[in-house]
């Protein structure tokens, strides 16, 4: 193994032993703390109110008591909330940071493999030494790239400070303050990354346990039907979009079967090699349903033979960059990005997310 091979081996190790999955669900916990203290904190101090329009100096003792405890928890909602935004930040970072690795990888494994042949196909000499220097150029930039991914990916994660609890009322904790953590299964991600040290990471077996609660979506792929509040593999909700992947980057919806994209929100479709949208606003624009039957219906891109076939994927638009490029980076890009959201997919699964099992398609390509 080469020193590039073994650096990005390393960053992208690291950059996938943050579990954004459970950082989500911390998060989702400390809103859920937020919220009730907000609420508490309502109630108290109506009561207080009602207390005080009362005769009585006890009831007047207690209604600053209860307006003081109001207070108090007031602060704690704030602080929950502060906790809870930093955590939600620090999910959805390292759920861009995953995609961006499974991208990476995928790129490695080509160069990784473009070298194995060149060095099989050309004789000893300047051929193979070239091809050598050439693909270990490509896999130190990757190397490079997973780098700067994780530091960036460490930076977000120093962020999380967790928050101080205001003082409890009538002599609790006092004006020392006492620091909150941010607690919960997430801190072990970000921990692993932020702290250059982390255990061996535990898989759940990809796609495990999804008998009798799984359906084969419109793609071929084979996707649990229970709520994942933080998947971003679509399950039975999103339709004949089921089992697509929504990018946790740029929000579109990613085929691992084809590795086609649409913006759900413009309603069009993605020029494979611009990554700009194209064509006419389709019905998709407000409904994610009607690709079974609909436009691009088509089972796998590993049959994409030229220009005529890639707009079938398109409900025969054909997207611009073909007329001037031809086909042949947009069958690239197509093949990159359906390994990419199906390596990002079982990954996912793996944490705990939607178990996934990838469409033939996504098979065919290595996925």
């Amino acid at each position: 193994m080469s020193a590039a091979d073994s650096a990005f081996r390393d960053a992208v190790d690291r950059i996938r032993s943050s579990d954004y999955i459970s950082i989500f669900a911390a998060a989702g916990a400390w809103i859920a703390l937020a919220n009730s203290a907000g609420a508490e904190s309502g109630a108290l101090s109506g009561t207080a109110r009602r207390a005080a329009g009362e005769p009585g100096v006890g009831l007047l003792r207690l209604a600053d008591r209860l307006q003081a405890t109001s207070s108090w928890a007031e602060g704690a909602a704030t602080v929950a909330r502060e906790i809870a935004d930093q955590l939600q930040r620090a999910a959805e970072r390292s759920a861009r940071a995953s995609e961006k690795a499974a991208r990476l990888d995928v790129e490695f494994d080509e160069w990784r493999q473009w070298q194995l042949e060149r060095n099989e196909q050309l004789p000893d000499g300047m051929g193979v030494r070239t091809a050598n220097v050439e693909a270990e150029e490509q896999k130190e930039r990757l190397a490079a790239e997973a780098r700067r991914e994780l530091e960036a990916l460490g930076e977000e994660f120093a962020r999380v400070i967790g928050g101080t609890a205001p003082p409890a009322p009538e002599g609790g904790a006092g004006p020392g303050a006492t620091p909150v953590a941010a607690g919960g299964g997430g801190m072990a991600g970000v921990a692993g990354v932020a702290g250059g040290s982390f255990g061996p990471m535990t898989f759940h077996e990809a796609g495990g346990g999804v008998a009798g609660r799984a359906q084969v979506a419109p793609n071929g792929a084979v996707i649990g039907t229970e709520w994942h509040p933080s998947a971003h593999v679509l399950g039975p909700e999103g339709g004949d979009f089921a089992g697509w992947v929504r990018s946790p980057s740029t929000g579109f919806l990613v085929d691992p079967a084809t590795g086609r994209e649409f913006d759900p929100v413009a309603g069009r479709w993605i020029d494979p090699v611009t990554g700009e949208p194209f064509g006419e606003v389709t019905e998709y624009a407000t409904r994610l349903s009607g690709l079974g039957a609909g436009p691009g219906a088509i089972a796998t891109a590993g049959g994409l033979t030229g220009a005529a076939t890639i707009a079938g994927l398109y409900g025969g638009a054909v997207p611009p960059s073909i007329g001037p490029t031809g086909p042949q980076q947009a069958l690239r890009n197509l093949g990159l990005r359906s390994r990419a959201a199906t390596r990002f997919a079982l990954h996912e699964a793996s944490l705990g997310g939607r178990p996934f099992t990838p469409p033939p398609g996504a098979s065919a390509h290595g996925g």
